[in-house]
């Protein structure tokens, strides 16, 4: 029995417990405040567990989260949200995967999903990060509540924390700087992100390749950082192991992750290079 990873199970228990308590939508402060963590990593969570339908989201000033009724369900069993990858692109969720004759010619994964994967019948998928560390690789023989995959590979992935694999003090910028000040960076050295962040040294937002692209083909050359950032980029903390990340990079679709420290500082950046350095076989996952 899988459940799910430490931090997308804290962010709904405490969303949970703070709904219960008002009876209003919850904000995603309110959630940070309660953990102490980054409020940009909570709406992290907060968008798997919408993708689950876990959560529900209402618009406006009064507006905020819901958990929904499977989740109360999901809390109790504790269950794992365990990205389903096709190609590049997430297509389920796992929440519960038993293997099954390991050491037959044939082995396969019983998967209980949350997600259609009908059309992706007799096609490659990859499952994983488990708990355990592994990636399943396989084809899917059946799709339905219970799908099963036809195991051809298993891939283990060390433990290691994020810090001991990102790159410590990036290159930053803030909001108000000027984007000419950056586009050096991305055409000669070849940068494809560069954090943005605030006073405080929190991350706020991440520069792109494809975005300064956009002001330069734009003529937008006196635009502001923060006219052309990402805002809520993808944020870890420095002691979330390496499964954490990947997920992050898999669920959000973006190959850089921002590291905080326990103030929510930035302290360094993880790329997909960074983690593919570490496990070379999975350079079709991340």
């Amino acid at each position: 029995m899988a459940g799910l990873s430490d931090s997308v199970y804290n962010v709904l228990k405490a969303l949970a417990e703070l709904y219960n308590k008002t009876g209003t939508p919850v904000k995603s402060r309110d959630i940070a405040n309660v953990l102490g963590i980054h409020e940009g990593y909570v709406r992290n969570m907060l968008s798997i567990l919408k993708s689950m339908g876990l959560v529900i989201s209402k618009a406006g000033p009064h507006g905020g989260y819901i958990p929904t009724p499977k989740a109360a369900d999901v809390l109790s069993r504790q269950t794992f949200s365990i990205p389903i990858v096709a190609g590049a692109n997430v297509i389920g969720y796992a929440l519960d995967v038993t293997l099954i004759g390991l050491l037959s010619e044939r082995p396969y994964a019983s998967v209980r999903v949350v997600g259609d994967l009908s059309e992706f019948v007799n096609r490659e998928v990859k499952i994983g990060p488990l708990p355990s560390g592994v990636v399943v690789i396989g084809k899917l023989a059946r799709a339905d509540l219970e799908s099963l995959i036809e195991i051809t590979s298993i891939v283990s992935i060390p433990r290691t924390s994020a810090k001991n694999i990102m790159t410590p003090n990036p290159i930053v910028a803030k909001p108000s700087d000027p984007l000419g000040n950056y586009i050096r960076l991305f055409i000669e050295k070849r940068y494809r992100g560069i954090p943005v962040i605030d006073e405080s040294k929190r991350p706020i937002g991440l520069l792109t390749a494809s975005k300064v692209m956009e002001a330069v083909a734009s003529c937008r050359l006196d635009a502001k950082v923060g006219d052309y950032m990402m805002p809520n980029p993808p944020t870890v903390h420095e002691e979330e192991d390496i499964h954490e990340v990947i997920r992050l990079m898999v669920t959000s679709g973006i190959g850089r992750v921002l590291v905080v420290d326990s103030e929510d500082r930035l302290v360094g950046i993880i790329t997909r290079t960074d983690v593919l350095l570490r496990i070379a076989s999975l350079e079709q996952l991340v």
